[in-house]
């Protein structure tokens, strides 16, 4: 290998660990994904103003509103500071991560940690504001299924894409 190469190669080891866009647009998605939450709650409660139970798309789904105490399916009931404790970790984790390595990051992994922290955190703040976590949506087609919320979806989706970002390198 001839000086030329070596240095090509440290040029390419040395890259720097952060990129700035990557940054901006974790935080920028995380906004934005954290106020789509915030609307399609609004627009729930509205619906709940006029009707306690609404059906939606001839009985697909149901939106109930339930007080979920725990966290997924219920879990640790009543355990709400440890679940805080939990979500405020889990969410400083992602954005560690995305702030000391972001240019070894995907877009698509980027995009899966600030769906993941829009909805670890808006599920975080309705427990600190209310105590709980107000689920709406029932699949009528899985009828065992738990009632959920739109953050729960955020949470699922962004978790489901960082594992396959993980396993496809993009």
């Amino acid at each position: 290998m001839n000086k030329q190469q070596r240095r090509l190669k440290n040029q390419k080891n040395s890259q720097p660990l952060i990129d700035f866009f990557m940054i901006v647009k974790y935080f920028g998605l995380w906004i934005l994904f954290a106020l789509i939450c915030y609307g399609i709650k609004a627009i729930v409660m509205a619906a709940f103003q006029a009707s306690p139970t609404n059906q939606v798309g001839n009985g697909i789904l149901t939106l109930y509103e339930v007080h979920n105490t725990g966290a997924a399916f219920n879990l640790f009931a009543g355990h709400q500071e440890m679940i805080i404790t939990a979500s405020l970790f889990a969410v400083a984790i992602l954005t560690f991560i995305v702030l000391i390595a972001s240019s070894k990051l995907s877009q698509t992994s980027v995009s899966a940690m600030a769906s993941l922290s829009a909805g670890i955190t808006m599920n975080m703040i309705e427990r600190i504001h209310l105590g709980y976590v107000i689920d709406y949506i029932h699949c009528e087609f899985l009828p065992a299924f738990p009632v959920f919320n739109f953050p729960d979806i955020m949470i699922v989706v962004g978790a489901v894409c960082l594992i396959l970002s993980l396993f496809t390198k993009r």
